[in-house]
């Protein structure tokens, strides 16, 4: 049996010397998991660490050591109002993405269609699309990754929301007439420098190729064959491809608008109508 605060201590100084960022906070997120209690429940109750929960807490705290995601460690991650299973089989989502997702509940006419949520990992876009958008859209997610797409239906469940996931690669196996794209897929360069914690994600969900962003201009390659006239796209970039990537919408038919900007001031969503 552990006091609180020894325990507290205890971490966030495992924490600090691996340089995790906010150990304090961390430290408080991996306490209350191997306590199964809230925040709350933590500052009010000051419970001890029990012997289960110092077992728990140990293989939580050399995981996040290491610089495993949280999201992995903890097995879930709050984004745009859901709480989504996490594994390493799918990117964790990101505060970026939550720029895309509200672009395309801003930028999508609330109309009868299918939206469809290219590379749809966790679920993570196509379910906040699906809980905050139009109730007439028709939301649909793809992936070439099988065990992406149950997890992502395991996240429909536990979302309680409406949405369809097959296979497809890119859209190769979507049905055109389509309302809207959406996608957040992978656009790292092969020698960009990452975070540490990156080195734990599916390479596949994060490197789009020698440069980055080949695979997004690949899916703009198929977009024509996809969409009718007024539909949009909306796709995440990287810091600095929004420029290629809008140079490619607009050279392949499309209206391309001024990107929108996530909260760190990089132009984050490509977006643009189609005129083809």
């Amino acid at each position: 049996m552990t006091r609180l605060q020894d325990a507290f201590s205890a971490v966030r100084e495992r924490l600090a010397q691996a340089a995790v960022p906010d150990p304090e906070r961390e430290a408080l997120l991996l306490l209350t998991a191997a306590l199964g209690i809230s925040r709350e429940q933590l500052y009010r109750d000051r419970p001890d660490v029990d012997g289960a929960a110092e077992g728990r807490l140990e293989r939580m705290v050399a995981q996040r050591a290491r610089r495993e995601p949280m999201a992995y460690v903890l097995g879930h991650q709050e984004f745009f109002g859901l709480d989504l299973m996490v594994t390493p089989r799918v990117l964790v989502p990101r505060p970026a993405t939550e720029t895309l997702v509200q672009a395309a509940l801003d930028q999508i006419p609330p109309q009868a269609g299918r939206v469809v949520d290219v590379g749809v990992g966790s679920g993570a876009v196509a379910l906040a699309l699906a809980r905050h958008g139009c109730p007439d859209w028709r939301v649909e997610g793809v992936d070439s990754d099988l065990q992406a797409l149950a997890l992502a239906r395991t996240n429909r469940v536990r979302a309680e929301v409406r949405a369809r996931f097959y296979p497809s690669d890119l859209l190769a196996q979507v049905e055109g007439g389509l309302l809207a794209v959406v996608a957040n897929l992978p656009y790292v360069g092969r020698g960009d420098p990452v975070d540490p914690e990156v080195a734990f994600e599916p390479p596949r969900a994060v490197f789009g190729g020698e440069r980055g962003p080949e695979l997004i201009l690949r899916l703009v390659s198929q977009l024509p064959g996809k969409v009718a006239a007024g539909s949009l796209a909306l796709l995440e970039v990287g810091a600095g491809q929004a420029a290629v990537v809008s140079d490619a919408l607009a050279a392949s038919g499309w209206a391309v608008a001024p990107p929108v900007v996530d909260a760190d001031g990089i132009p984050r969503v490509v977006w643009g109508r189609w005129q083809g």
